[in-house]
């Protein structure tokens, strides 16, 4: 493994920020200013979280103030008829006593006596005006309660006139299906589709009390940092006691790195460098080796810069790793092929300047045929996408008993054309099974220009006038790399998880263990999927991915992916 030294540390690339590492193989030469960063990215799932948050409305809330899975409360704002009252002061009316003005020859007690006697007076007076003031504000709260009572009833007619179901007004069901909307794009730009996909490794918000970092603290500076915010500064402390002097605390930087995410991990970083003026990577290539270096440095790189590097990997050197191709560009979206193709001239020169284009290059160089073609169509990152209207016409609420429920789903029926689904099945049985030969020329355009919906459409059209599935055509009328291709644009779209599933079985099936690839697809995919993909993984083999590893793996590195992946 070689290493490229310092030159790769700070600044900052997209949202994924860092410098550069080397991860497994010859390491990335990923260049200088790609430090921590901010802002959300096409791979980072955890730029986005939960539904919490208030919603705040003009009339009352809904009964049960909140409502379902998106959390959070719906604080109203004032309701008309329910206004408290201020405290009121009694001010009492009528004309003050006229003080008697001094006598020239002072009798002091007659004086007094005078005094006292207006005093008496004036008291008695304010007796009455207050009995009376009491007696009037009894008589208008008995009004006001009355005129609250009644318009409580007047609203309470009203919302039930407005409400579907479920004590939701249609401002609160649309305001959830906003929500729900909201979240079906950032399903889209980080997975491709809209089902819901999760990550085993997740951003720490606070120091929970059994966090090593709470106990490192308190017993070496007695500093107790339980239910503070996550802070890079303290993690930077935690890993420098773990790396300093003889020996290698790795139980100490497993936790750090799969209990945090890659955008903390950028961060941390930045925070290790100021306080001690080291690098944290080139610290850790130093303590470690073999694949347990090669992931946790997999880990510490930016998702956009991880990719550029695979794909650099795949390309130079002796041959060429066709399935890595295949895997990265054909599983990607389109946000994230972008972000790759941005930071890829750098990753494989960093000390020159190259063209926008060196991806392409290098897939030209590289490969050839219609597999190249393929290759460079779908690392233009330009197939086409769902609109919003198309998605909000899409979007439906679930019933009950025939009533909304204010839950919501996507009918994937409506997202794609089906005119154009029938007319590009046609195409495809024209190029392949109704001709002699293939035209792949049509399979490579429809394959790589339409939307996943629009082509899960297509092949369900395809079925239809062939019989036959499109994989049994693709695999009559392709062959080679090309044929894979198409194979991993299917199955990825059919269920992502499913195939990345068939992919870490074939990693450690056999005698022997693909590291770099099964290094790859943890990584990569531990934000994204990794739920999903655990249960595809069960589903196929019977068995779970954290116990292959177990019998596939040793040592510090077989911990770290079995704490990636979890054990449950």
């Amino acid at each position: 493994m070689s290493y490229y030294g310092s030159n790769y540390g700070g600044g900052g690339y997209g949202a994924y920020g860092g410098g550069a590492y080397p991860p497994p193989n010859s390491g990335p030469p990923p260049p200088p200013g790609y430090g921590g960063y901010g802002g959300g990215t096409a791979y980072n799932v955890n730029s986005y979280g939960g539904y919490g948050g208030g919603y705040s409305v003009g009339s009352a809330p809904p009964p049960g103030g909140q409502h379902g899975a998106y959390g959070g409360g719906y604080q109203s704002g004032a309701v008309a008829g329910f206004t408290v009252p201020a405290v009121q002061q009694c001010s009492y009316q009528g004309a003050m006593p006229q003080q008697q003005p001094m006598p020239q020859s002072v009798n002091y007690d007659s004086y007094n006596n005078m005094m006292i006697q207006q005093q008496m007076q004036m008291q008695q007076m304010f007796q009455q005006q207050a009995k009376a003031q009491r007696k009037m504000m009894r008589k208008q709260r008995r009004q006001q309660q009355q005129q609250e009572e009644e318009e409580e009833e007047e609203e309470e007619e009203e919302e039930e006139q407005s409400t579907s179901s479920g004590g939701l007004t249609d401002e609160v069901k649309a305001h959830l299906k906003n929500v729900y909307k909201t979240e079906c794009w950032k399903r889209l730009q980080l997975s491709g589709t809209f089902d819901m996909t999760s990550g085993t490794v997740t951003a720490l918000q606070v120091y929970p009390k059994e966090d090593p970092v709470v106990a490192f603290l308190l017993s070496e500076e007695d500093e107790d940092v339980t239910g503070q915010k996550w802070n890079a500064e303290h993690d930077s402390r935690y890993l420098r006691w773990a790396m300093k002097g003889l020996g290698t605390n790795e139980d100490a930087i497993i936790h750090v790195v799969v209990t945090r995410s890659n955008e903390q991990r950028q961060k941390l970083k930045k925070a290790f460098k100021t306080a001690y003026g080291r690098d944290l990577i080139e610290d850790i290539n130093g303590e470690l080796s073999g694949n347990f270096r090669g992931a946790v440095l997999g880990l510490f790189v930016p998702p956009a810069k991880y990719d550029a590097w695979s794909i650099k990997e795949a390309i130079y050197g002796a041959g060429t790793d066709e399935r890595s191709l295949i895997e990265i560009l054909m599983t990607r979206t389109n946000a994230q092929i972008l972000e790759m193709r941005e930071c890829y001239g750098n990753v494989v020169s960093p000390n020159r300047k190259v063209t926008e284009n060196k991806i392409e290059d290098d897939i030209r160089d590289d490969t050839s045929g219609d597999f190249k073609r393929l290759l460079i169509s779908a690392a233009q990152g330009g197939r086409s996408e769902i609109i919003d209207e198309q998605l909000e016409n899409a979007i439906i609420e679930i019933e009950r008993d025939g009533e909304g429920t204010g839950l919501f789903q996507v009918d994937y029926n409506k997202l794609a054309n089906m005119d154009q689904a029938k007319r590009d099945a046609k195409k495809l049985y024209k190029a392949g099974e109704d001709k002699w030969g293939t035209d792949e020329e049509t399979f490579i355009r429809i394959f790589a220009t339409r939307d996943p919906y629009q082509l899960r459409a297509t092949w369900d059209e395809y079925v239809k006038i062939t019989q036959r599935d499109i994989l049994n055509s693709i695999d009559r009328e392709t062959s080679g790399n090309f044929k894979k291709a198409l194979y991993t644009i299917v199955a990825s779209i059919r269920c992502r998880p499913m195939f990345f599933a068939d992919r870490l079985v074939d990693c450690m099936k056999g005698l022997g263990t693909n590291d770099d690839d099964l290094i790859r697809i943890i990584v990569s995919r531990s934000e994204i999927d990794m739920v999903q993909i655990k249960q595809c993984f069960l589903e196929k083999t019977k068995q779970t991915l954290w116990k292959w590893i177990q019998d596939d793996c040793s040592g510090d590195y077989k911990k770290l992916l079995q704490r990636i992946v979890g054990q449950n």
